[in-house]
C-alpha cells in the first residue's frame, strides 16, 4: 500500500451527505501544516467534540498557530 499525500483540504461540510450522493471536498490547497484540512476547516473539524483528546488536540493547534504567528513576526522584524 502507497500513502498518497493529501495536498487539497479533505472538508466535506455538515451539509453534505456521502451516503446520498456525490461529495464535494473543499479543496483548497493552503493546508494546515500536517492536517488534512485547511486554516478555515481546521477549527470546525477539531472544535465540534468535547472528549479530552480532542481538547488537547484543540491546544497543540493552537500552540501551532502562535508559534506560526511569532515566526512570522520574525521575520517581518
Amino acid at each position: 500500500m502507497v500513502d498518497i499525500p493529501i495536498r487539497e483540504c479533505q472538508w466535506i461540510g455538515p451539509e453534505q451527505d456521502p451516503r446520498k450522493g456525490p461529495i464535494h471536498y473543499c479543496g483548497s490547497t493552503h493546508l494546515w501544516p500536517g492536517r488534512a484540512y485547511c486554516v478555515d476547516h481546521v477549527w470546525r473539524v477539531y472544535a465540534k467534540g468535547t472528549g479530552i483528546n480532542n481538547k488537547r488536540q484543540i491546544k497543540a493547534i493552537e500552540k501551532e498557530l502562535a508559534d506560526l504567528k511569532d515566526m512570522e513576526d520574525m521575520e517581518d522584524a
